[in-house]
């Protein structure tokens, strides 16, 4: 059986992840990521958008060899 976190919007704290038994935590944890996983599918917000534009990148770089 899973706990419950103390927080009263049914949030978890770091601090009271970190004291759950590791079992009971990756439960949790897995829980969450699939959760996030349904929302990151279905909302085009968190995925419509360019990680870099035109102008962002110019193409010197300090670890591009001289010359």
């Amino acid at each position: 059986m899973i706990s419950k976190p103390t927080t009263s919007d049914g949030t978890w704290k770091a601090s009271e992840l970190r004291e759950l038994p590791a079992a009971e935590r990756d439960a949790v944890l897995e829980l969450a990521a699939l959760q996030a996983e349904g929302e990151y599918r279905t909302n085009k917000e968190l995925t419509d958008f360019e990680a870099f534009g035109e102008d962002d990148l110019d193409g010197h770089s300090a670890a591009a060899p001289e010359g």
